[in-house]
């Protein structure tokens, strides 16, 4: 009997799957390069990419059909946007222009040209601590190995690798969604790649599709052969190559009860997320793409407790017209009504600075130009013209409403000044049209700063709400960078310092009887739900998926027991105590209710 080996990965969507493995190969494409001589050689050069572009669009409509045809219930519109945005860079003049105008310049191969362009842009997009960027990397990767595939005359090679035909789970280097998309309707049970985060396409749409997956597994490839019976814990980011009958039994055992509750809490979107001893805690989504409004709802969300719209800034020349702004926001308003959405104002800079900005890296990003300091020190206009947008969205969707929040603000003077950028802007509208519905406004502060949860209590008299963003918080407090390898074992929501943070606002909040939310990172761990609760939150904003489950840890226990267990975390002097001992009541009353 062939040896059993455990592996570790990341959880990326879960869920257990029994199967043999399937292997795609997705080695590094090799690129030929080679110069070219004469005007006809140019000539081929430039057709065969076109051409190749042109045999990736086909590709790529057969993969929106595919999505069209073989949609589940849960699938929602991001999905199919992911596909539509691959589609729309294979018209992108960064990509593919340059690529074009690289062979004309320096007179080399439609390969090699494509892939230093692709490479420069990965490279530009990686630079930047920001998800959206993070993603759309990912996106660029895609394509240009789709186009590279077709120009080496890959083409069939895919397609009959894309055909499954019995149980398998898939095991590769990565996975694209077209990919993905083209495996609908087939017995695909998991996924399992050596790349891969939790927030990359693969994972979303694994999600999505309620499939097993396991991604960022070290040589994974090297290790599992064709037919290798596998078991893959999407939950924990375990894969197991070659189990014996009792590891088999076992997780045959986990699968039908995780199935079983997973389906319990998706019939409970309807319902409300309220304590046992009534305490209505409301549980909203936070999206980045207009597509996602649907799945938040899908998923139960109550309201939009974080609208991003960096999206519309990223990867152009030129920043989005206020009638393009007014366009999109107009139709996610109209989408979630009568339910509200919090739009926070761009937050760009620093590490994510888009071209339309045209301003040089700084030398420490971190700490430097950043959101509004962007907006009132450089970008006023367009500040501006980003507040008047979403005011008139809100008028011209008809919601009584307009909540608009502000990130990263460090002292009162910026809100002041915010607030009468506002005032302005308000002026400006019924000046223009006395005939102009005015929704109410609620202005929000982000804290996300140290020095913003020091002055939370002066703050809080100059605000209509509070949204604290756990995530830099927790990164700028404890001095670290999150996404560095070496010191992202610091970060930590559980640590003191952060409790104490919380408690701090939220303190400030109560006595000005302003509402207080969270909307980082913190507000989608189930374990973390009777922290948050505790120390007395009413409104967690989460990434959509996160809701069934923090709706079931609210209803597991009373807000007596909440307190209860923040008075003795807040006793503890170590973020691992105060882990373990959340850890251990969430799942006695998980246990209990599930």
């Amino acid at each position: 009997m062939a040896h059993t080996i455990r592996l570790q990965g990341i959880p990326a969507a879960p869920g257990i799957a029994i199967a043999k493995a399937r292997s795609i190969d997705r080695k590094k494409v090799l690129v030929p390069k080679f110069n070219i001589e004469g005007e006809e050689s140019i000539l081929i050069e430039l057709n065969r990419i076109d051409e190749s572009v042109e045999i990736a669009r086909e590709q790529m409509k057969k993969s929106i059909q595919s999505l069209k045809e073989n949609k589940p219930s849960n699938l929602n519109h991001e999905h199919g946007m992911i596909l539509q945005t691959h589609m729309l860079l294979l018209s992108d003049m960064t990509l593919i222009d340059t690529a074009k105008d690289m062979i004309n310049s320096r007179r080399i191969n439609a390969e090699w040209a494509l892939s230093i362009v692709s490479e420069d842009i990965q490279n530009q997009l990686s630079m930047a601590d920001n998800e959206y960027l993070a993603m759309r990397t990912e996106d660029i990767e895609f394509v240009t190995v789709r186009i590279l595939r077709n120009l080496l005359g890959h083409t069939e090679v895919m397609e009959r690798e894309l055909k499954i035909d019995s149980d398998s789970i898939i095991v590769t280097i990565d996975l694209s969604p077209a990919e993905t998309a083209q495996m609908l309707g087939s017995p695909l049970r998991g996924f399992v790649t050596e790349k891969g985060t939790q927030i990359s396409h693969t994972s979303i749409m694994a999600q999505a599709l309620g499939i097993p997956a396991v991604v960022g597994v070290p040589n994974v490839t090297g290790q599992i052969n064709p037919g290798d019976l596998l078991i893959i814990d999407g939950q924990e980011g375990v894969v197991i190559i070659n189990p014996d009958e009792d590891t088999i039994k076992d997780y045959e055992e986990r699968s039908y009860q995780w199935k079983a509750r997973d389906d319990r809490l998706r019939h409970t979107k309807n319902e409300p997320a309220v304590t046992k001893d009534g305490q209505f805690i409301q549980l909203s989504g936070n999206i980045e793409l207009p597509g996602e409004a649907p799945f938040a709802l899908d998923y139960g969300a109550q309201g939009i407790g974080l609208y991003r719209t960096e999206f519309l800034y990223m990867d152009r020349d030129l920043p989005p017209s206020m009638t393009e702004q007014i366009k999109i926001y107009s139709s996610v308003i109209k989408t979630v009504a009568p339910k509200l959405i919090a739009f926070r104002t761009f937050d760009l800079g620093a590490d994510k600075m888009p071209r339309c900005f045209h301003m040089s890296k700084a030398r420490n990003p971190a700490l430097g130009m950043r959101a509004i300091r962007i907006g009132l020190r450089k970008e006023r206009e367009l500040l501006r013209d980003q507040i008047k947008a979403i005011i008139i969205a809100t008028s011209q969707a008809g919601a009584p409403i307009a909540k608009i929040m502000f990130p990263l603000i460090s002292g009162v003077e910026e809100i002041r000044e915010l607030k009468e950028i506002v005032t302005g802007c308000t002026n400006e509208l019924i000046a223009n049209n006395n005939t102009f519905k005015m929704p109410e406004l609620k202005i929000g502060c982000m804290v996300e700063l140290p020095s913003a949860v020091f002055i939370s209590d002066i703050l809080a008299k100059e605000v209509d709400f509070f949204s604290i963003g756990t995530n830099d918080l927790i990164q700028y407090m404890l001095g670290i960078d999150r996404v560095n390898d070496d010191v992202a074992y610091l970060y930590s929501p559980y640590h003191p310092a952060a409790l104490r943070a919380l408690k701090t606002v939220i303190t400030a909040a109560d006595n000005a009887h302003i509402p207080v939310s969270i909307c980082g990172g913190a507000a989608g761990e189930p374990q973390m739900t009777p922290l948050l609760v505790g120390l007395g939150l009413k409104e967690l904003s989460m990434a959509p998926n996160a809701i069934p489950y923090i709706k079931a840890s609210v209803k597991s226990m009373t807000l007596k027991e909440a307190k209860d267990l923040t008075d003795k975390a807040l006793e503890l002097t170590t973020a691992e105590d105060i882990k373990q001992l959340t850890l251990q009541f969430i799942q006695e009353k998980m246990d209990l209710d599930i």
